[in-house]
């Protein structure tokens, strides 16, 4: 029998698929349970490249699915869907049912600044933890890496531009891979070194979205241009042309308005103390991620 069954949500996406990865490598032989919940585990499946021991249905937006889910769950990664911002009808109950289950320790996926940012549905999710008196550990990310690679593929893919209203501010990135291995080490931690701490993990550089932009043209060996839209026009592209949510739009033109003011450049050393070496440089993600943006 497990001593300790970690749930995973958010385990078909970036963080959770890297955390369930870096998970896999960090218990093997222990007995550790990797649960991965998800809306459909039929056919979850078959978009995971590295599988959990086992699936659960988990829908945030039925609260019916919480219990069974949380069953026998002593710690939970946590993870927002990025299409749900309504904190009260959606996340208050699943905390709430987390410590109902007896939840030992809860890692939330967070954000840069977040404390300062009421805004953003982090923000509250945090204080609802908190005040659920949870253990918890709050990973406070900048931008991730992966968006480009991601939320932004088409439009370097198949247009050679990156469409974002930051400006000319600097922002800090960090790779998934970076933060997935932080989570690791605070979801299988025994002792108390991670509990009821946030830490703020960035990589190594700040960098420009023309900057980033010049970066790809070099790794791809064809021009990239950052359009730099104001956020009128982001806003219209995402919603009306992209038939993105008005919600999820304005959360991202949020996020992006940080970075156009100069408040995303801050840089920490937390990533580089919490793993013992250099964060993974926006070069080599590049590198490594080559593929995803060829025609």
């Amino acid at each position: 029998m497990a001593d300790e069954r970690i749930l995973i949500t958010g385990a078909t996406g970036n963080v959770g698929g890297e955390t369930l990865l870096a998970l896999r490598k960090d218990t093997t032989g222990s007995s550790v349970e990797l649960i991965a919940a998800v809306r459909d585990p039929a056919n979850a499946e078959a978009l995971m490249q590295i599988l959990p021991d086992r699936f659960v249905k988990l829908d945030f937006t039925d609260s019916n699915t919480f219990t069974s889910a949380l069953t026998g769950i002593t710690r939970v990664l946590l993870i927002r869907p990025t299409e749900l911002s309504d904190v009260e009808a959606y996340f208050k109950p699943f905390i709430a049912a987390m410590k109902q289950a007896a939840v030992r320790h809860v890692t939330f996926l967070s954000l840069q600044g977040v404390e300062h940012n009421p805004i953003v549905p982090h923000h509250a999710i945090e204080k609802l933890i908190v005040e659920a008196g949870l253990s918890f550990t709050f990973l406070r990310p900048s931008f991730f890496m992966q968006n480009l690679c991601h939320t932004h593929r088409a439009e370097i893919r198949l247009r050679n531009e990156i469409f974002v209203p930051a400006g000319n501010g600097r922002t800090s990135l960090i790779d998934v891979r970076d933060v997935a291995a932080v989570a690791a080490r605070t979801l299988t931690s025994q002792s108390n070194e991670y509990r009821n701490r946030g830490y703020e993990l960035t990589g190594s550089d700040a960098l420009t979205y023309y900057e980033i932009a010049q970066l790809l043209s070099r790794v791809l060996d064809r021009q990239i241009i950052y359009k730099n839209p104001s956020m009128l026009e982001f806003i219209w592209q995402k919603w009306h042309r992209e038939n993105r949510s008005l919600a999820h739009t304005l959360v991202k033109t949020a996020l992006y308005t940080v970075a156009r003011l100069g408040k995303a450049a801050d840089l920490t050393n937390e990533t580089e103390q919490l793993l013992g070496r250099p964060p993974i440089t926006f070069e080599q993600f590049a590198i490594d991620h080559r593929a995803a943006w060829l025609p």
